[in-house]
């Protein structure tokens, strides 16, 4: 999901990269598969976590790499919002999540804020 997010905007960014790598590495994935996973797309099955922490988790990751090249597009916005509503996220809360990711383009996202749309939601 990352991969496709990296490529919705049809640039590459080097920062973008950098960040894959380091998500990938925590899920146990090398470098080498991730390369193999962007060659090869059709081959990867996504697979949604039964867990919600874990799918909030990608959910997070997700709305961390739209902003890595400090532009966010409609492309990624359109993609974030498909694969959030797969994983059973509410669209105003993940519209609510992509505006404070857009406010703090080239910042560090207060963690506050997104926990308290995540609260607002899921209570």
């Amino acid at each position: 999901m990352l991969l496709m997010l990296a490529e919705a905007d049809d640039h590459d960014h080097e920062l973008e990269l950098i960040f894959i790598s380091k998500v990938a590495s925590r899920l146990g994935v090398s470098d080498e598969e991730v390369a193999h996973i962007d060659k090869n797309p059709q081959t990867v099955t996504f697979i949604i976590p039964q867990k919600e922490h874990e799918r909030m988790e990608i959910l997070y990751d997700l709305l961390f790499l739209m902003k890595f090249d400090q532009h966010v597009d409609e492309e990624e916005i359109d993609l974030i919002h498909r694969l959030a509503f797969r994983m059973g996220f509410r669209p105003t809360m993940t519209q609510e999540m992509i505006e404070v990711m857009k406010q703090h383009i080239g910042q560090l996202v207060p963690q506050q804020s997104l926990l308290n749309i995540i609260r607002k939601y899921m209570n």
